[in-house]
């Protein structure tokens, strides 16, 4: 790619990306508000997904396409009303009327003098009762600079929010540079190296099938570019998985067809997929697993066992959320003649009833196979499906000293024939890596590890990364007490070259690898800040001495990257600390030059956000590091209110996460709850990292290691009230600490341990009470089993309540539908709490919404709710309710 000064190849791309945004905004920052109050919530360290809904359709947007009619809402069915021509027809005659008739009310209204300005009323402000609440009731809406403070309402619109250009790679032909973009009416795929180069994918995404009209998605394009995958009548299920009717869309002739059933009453397909050349599609169908032959038409059922409690091809709940973060556990082989897959069965899985409300006389209820610790979790099993003998053989597991529920984490294809799978007992301690060999059915152990040499867990940090050529693969390991690449150069090797040394943590293992060059590409957290993400490049053959920075890593940065297939271009997008941007680049030459990054254009530059965060007073940032009694150093993020002083007062408000391997504290350009709190409530804000935490390395996620509950608490007021005491700026008596789903429970674990003392208030969003009432396979990552560690009573769970009476006043909030952090968790708290005369709370709970609370408006409500509460307390509003 050129670096010359013209015309970027993406500039009209990323033009035609800027009309869209203000259409995206408004659910994009819908989900961007709840980002910032659990984005530490994925498998790695963590809940719940901010962008999980299931009242939302999974393919992001407000109408399922080709949904049944009977099932949309009134607003949905007007969308589609006014979209056809002849309705717009009989629209433009009746807006007229009704204008003229409106004209002729207007004059006789303002003849009688109504139209006057008038501030007779002004609605009360802080009521935690409000309707509405939001900052935009409060009067005092600008700094004394005459900046205006940031808001709620302003936030919702998309005033502070960063675009970020999405581009991906795609490998046509074994050709690379080439990706998908998405220009709003259509998909086209175009070139990285040539401006000119589009091909539109399709037309038009409307059609007809059999006398019914269909809106599609585009999911996948095959490796020829002849075929895509599209998907219509699109319904989530959970945070990967949903439902869908799958078509085979012909590029050139625009032809569609479907890939099986068309049923619009009862759509029942997980997902479907192409096989490596694009040659088959696999699918599955009321969980059984299917392939067709692209070439015939012919469909192979795979699997015929599927029901409600045994799942092939599609994990269930728990790995799901857990385990696999996918909706699909379907491997195809490099040649594509056998298709290795997953069976879950959770027939001995206990059940629990999610009961729903919805607007009938009689609520429903859900029955969601859960297991809980100590319980039985769903029994796995990999089979290999050969296309040519249309068989399914299990992969044997006789040598396997891990029990019978183990748990599968990873499986790939080194070879045409060597299938590789990374299990672990059910506790996530004891590591086999298994290899299969296709040709011969043998099936052996070839690798072990134990995590209890660093005191650790295992969880997936990046997958097998298959090098070309046969050259072998690329797998996370633990070297020095850091997660490091090691590279194994043969499906049988056992003790890996390791790549990467060093205090740091390689972060989500490989990005891509570029045969011609030997470069294989990696994130760290390096330059002993957990928030640094840079981007560095090894030679395969030199190891880590050939390491090179290809980001400013002597500078603060997050950046986060895509390599294409062939691992010659990237798509860098820089996130923070300053304003984001997006460009993307030819890797050599960002190798060679440094200065080359800073010449390319970026696809998006943020420049509109920049002029529009110069009319707001705008909280700043800095990173802490505290050092409490027993020498351990933790990381803390303060932002302070526009034209801070430090002679002055100000609220507090802590905002925490803590949970095992995960991280609160980023260098991500973003402005969310938090630092609208500061601006417009002149707060203090602190992100604290707990021991425990992630991307410091093994001996700090340690002390989590069936520790749930013990040192969060005890660290977060350590450090804060070490802040406190060496800074005078801080009131003490306006002192608040938040959190969601973890962060709920470090929020009530600090409550719980302070009483009072430091935190005068606390908010907890859909926490977790008892780790006994969590799903299996994450507690017990951490915690071992029930049996085995008495820490789940000690310290894993709520209990000590009269403590609770001590803290001027605390919220709590929930779902009533929350399938992930069941409500069931906040009705053991408040049942406690009765029992111990607490009374000191407020309670909000939200009919049917899930995890992330967004169902029928209640994402706004409860970030109204939040504010407004905690603005009555720093009013010191609870002090004589109490």
């Amino acid at each position: 790619m050129s670096n010359r000064p013209n015309r970027s190849p993406f500039q009209e791309d990323i033009e035609l990306q800027n009309q869209r945004i203000s259409s995206r905004r408004n659910s994009d920052i819908l989900n961007g508000i709840s980002q910032f109050a659990i984005d530490d919530d994925d498998v790695n360290g963590d809940l719940g997904n901010p962008y999980f809904s299931r009242q939302t359709p999974a393919n992001g947007s407000h109408i399922p396409l080709g949904a049944d009619w009977s099932t949309l809402s009134w607003k949905q069915k007007l969308t589609i009303y006014f979209s056809q021509t002849r309705t717009k027809k009989r629209v433009f005659i009746v807006t007229v009327f009704f204008l003229i008739v409106w004209s002729i009310l207007l004059l006789g209204f303002a003849r009688a003098g109504n139209l006057k300005n008038t501030d007779e009323y002004l609605p009360e402000v802080g009521k935690g009762t409000d309707a509405y609440a939001g900052v935009g009731s409060s009067n005092d809406t600008h700094s004394s600079d005459g900046l205006k403070k940031m808001s709620l309402d302003e936030q919702r619109i998309g005033s502070y929010y960063a675009f970020h250009y999405s581009l991906n790679f795609v490998n046509v032909d074994d050709k690379d540079g080439y990706y998908i973009h998405d220009a709003g009416s259509y998909d086209a795929l175009k070139k990285v190296d040539d401006s000119e180069f589009e091909t539109k994918l399709y037309k038009t995404n409307t059609f007809e099938y059999k006398e019914e009209m269909y809106n599609f998605k585009l999911k996948e394009l095959s490796k020829d570019g002849k075929r895509a995958i599209v998907v219509t009548n699109e319904q989530s299920l959970f945070r990967h998985s949903g439902y869908g009717i799958y078509w085979i869309l012909e590029i050139e002739s625009e032809a569609l067809s479907p890939v099986h059933k068309v049923d619009k009453e009862n759509v029942k397909t997980s997902f479907a997929a192409f096989s490596p050349n694009g040659n088959y599609v696999s699918f599955v169908e009321d969980n059984n697993l299917y392939v067709k032959d692209l070439k015939t038409n012919e469909v192979l059922q795979v699997t015929d066992d599927g029901n409600d409690n045994i799942f092939n091809g599609r994990p269930d709940w728990v790995y799901e959320e857990e385990v696999l973060a996918d909706d699909k556990a379907v491997f195809w082989s490099q040649d594509e003649t056998k298709v290795a897959y997953i069976k879950f069965d959770d027939t001995k899985v206990p059940e629990y009833d999610l009961e729903m409300f919805g607007d009938d006389t009689y609520p429903h209820v859900e029955k969601l196979k859960y297991p809980k610790p100590g319980y039985k979790n769903p029994v796995v099993s990999v089979h290999v499906y050969s296309i040519a003998d249309k068989k399914s053989t299990v992969v044997d597991h006789s040598d396997s000293k891990l029990g019978d529920d183990f748990v599968v984490y990873d499986i790939a294809w080194i070879t045409k024939d060597e299938l590789l799978i990374k299990e672990t007992d059910r506790v996530s301690k004891k590591i086999d890596v298994r290899l299969y060999n296709g040709a011969d059915g043998s099936s052996k152990v070839i690798r072990s590890a134990d995590s209890a040499d660093y005191n650790g867990w295992y969880v997936n940090n990046g997958h097998f990364y298959v090098l070309p050529n046969g050259k072998g693969y690329i797998d996370t390991v633990v070297d020095n007490n850091f997660d490091h690449l090691g590279y194994f150069k043969t499906a049988t090797t056992v003790v890996p070259e390791v790549l990467t040394n060093g205090e740091f943590d390689v972060i989500g293992g490989t990005l891509g690898y570029d045969a011609n060059l030997d470069a294989l590409y990696y994130i760290g957290a390096t330059g002993g800040n957990a928030a640094q993400r840079q981007l560095y490049k090894i030679k395969l053959s030199e190891g880590a001495e050939s390491v090179k920075s290809l980001t400013d890593d002597t500078q603060l940065g997050a950046y986060d990257v895509k390599v294409s297939t062939g691992g010659k271009y990237a798509s860098i997008s820089y996130r923070g600390p300053n304003l984001p941007n997006t460009k993307v680049v030819e890797l050599s030459k960002m190798a060679e030059d440094k200065e080359y990054y800073k010449s390319v254009k970026p696809l998006q530059d943020n420049a509109k956000l920049q002029e529009n965060l110069a009319l707001y007073a705008v909280p700043t940032k800095k990173y802490i590091t505290v050092t409490l009694d027993d020498e351990t150093e933790i990381s803390v993020q303060e932002v302070r209110p526009p034209n801070f002083d430090s002679s002055k007062k100000y609220s507090l408000l802590v905002s925490i996460y803590g949970g095992p391997g995960s991280q609160k504290i980023n260098a991500n350009f973003n402005y969310g709850f938090e630092e609208v709190v500061s601006s417009s409530l002149n707060t203090v804000v602190w992100y604290i990292e707990p021991r425990g935490t992630g991307s410091k390395g093994w001996k700090y996620k340690a002390y989590a290691k069936k520790n749930i509950g013990f040192w969060e608490p005890r660290d977060v007021v350590e450090t804060t009230k070490k802040l406190i005491k060496e800074n005078s700026y801080i009131n003490a008596d306006k002192t608040a600490i938040w959190g969601w789903s973890y962060g709920g429970f470090t929020t009530l674990k600090t409550l719980e341990f302070d009483a009072g003392s430091t935190f005068k208030y606390g908010m907890a969003v859909a926490p977790v009470t008892d780790w006994t009432l969590y799903d299996s396979i994450y507690t017990e990552r951490y915690m071992d089993l029930p049996t085995d560690n008495e820490n789940y009573k000690a310290t894993a769970k709520i209990s000590d309540y009269k403590k609770f009476k001590q803290v001027s006043r605390f919220l709590l909030m929930h779902g009533t539908g929350d399938d992930n952090v069941h409500i069931q968790n906040s009705m053991h708290l408040l049942d406690g709490f009765n029992l111990n005369g607490v009374e000191n709370y407020d309670m909000r709970v939200f009919p049917d919404s899930n995890h992330n609370i967004a169902y029928h408006n209640a994402n706004t409500i409860v970030y109204d709710q939040l504010y407004n509460w905690l603005q009555d307390a720093y009013s010191l509003k609870f002090i004589d309710m109490n």
